[in-house]
């Protein structure tokens, strides 16, 4: 009973968010306090779904690890402008710990667990890889990180012309420096190994059957992001080709995943 709750609170909150995504495309002049529902509705997704899939223990160690070093390259970053480049965050994000306002780390989780799911799909054609030999950990790692630095490459520059930070030299992608697309794989990646190198010694203890339906929907939350660049062509067709190429690899693998029966 309880796993169908979580299946079902996974499932309306993604339903929530999706249904949002499509509101905002075609009223654009909404998409601000839109987009400010939407990131507790993903994150609740993120967070119920990877329970589901993983565990509680695994889920909860992935959220504590995203939010923790991701603050800290974060908190180093502001203070120092070398890993991400010059930036900082402006009072409309609130409260802050140090440089860093909460929702920042938090949010890091949030799409990390769906481009988790895509690399494992595309490397091993699964949702979920148990043991993985060190090379495959780190081509998971490093596949999961550019999927997620795709989806830095459309959020950035609409969340800078909304104000929510400040590049202090600009830079050539749409005012934000390619640095920051560095600093934001180097993080990625590094969350990704010490999760893994986690996820390898605990094992994994999903709470259900794992279907393939329950396989897309992390895929949907990814794609829901790439939807909501299209309110700005010149993003959107840059997304489409960066986020969509992950997406589409991993729903082809995806397509030849029998399912598990594992509970």
């Amino acid at each position: 009973m309880r796993n169908r709750l979580l299946l079902s609170l996974a499932v309306l909150t993604l339903a929530l968010h999706l249904f949002l995504t499509g509101w905002a495309l075609v009223q654009p002049a909404a998409s601000s306090w839109i987009g400010a529902t939407q990131t507790p509705l993903l994150l609740l997704f993120s967070l119920v779904h990877a329970t589901y899939l993983l565990g509680w223990r695994q889920a909860l160690a992935f959220f504590v690890l995203s939010a923790g070093i991701s603050w800290g390259f974060e908190q180093v970053g502001v203070a120092t402008g070398w890993i991400y480049g010059g930036y900082y965050y402006s009072d409309r994000l609130q409260p802050k710990l140090g440089h860093v306002p909460l929702i920042i780390p938090v949010g890091w989780f949030m799409m990390m667990y769906p481009s988790y799911v895509i690399a494992n799909l595309v490397g091993e054609g699964r949702p979920t890889v148990s043991r993985p030999r060190l090379g495959k950990l780190v081509g998971l790692c490093l596949l999961g990180g550019m999927a997620m630095t795709a989806w830095d490459l459309a959020i950035d520059p609409i969340l800078v012309g909304h104000g929510m930070w400040v590049w202090e030299q600009g830079g050539p992608y749409f005012g934000v420096p390619v640095q920051n697309f560095a600093g934001w794989l180097v993080t990625t990646f590094t969350i990704y190994l010490i999760y893994r190198l986690w996820e390898g010694r605990a094992g994994l203890q999903p709470l259900g059957a794992v279907t393939r339906g329950v396989a897309w929907m992390p895929l949907l939350a990814y794609a829901s992001q790439m939807l909501r660049t299209f309110g700005r062509p010149e993003l959107g067709v840059i997304t489409f080709f960066a986020m969509g190429f992950p997406l589409l690899a991993a729903a082809y693998r995806l397509q030849d995943w029998p399912g598990s029966a594992q509970t």
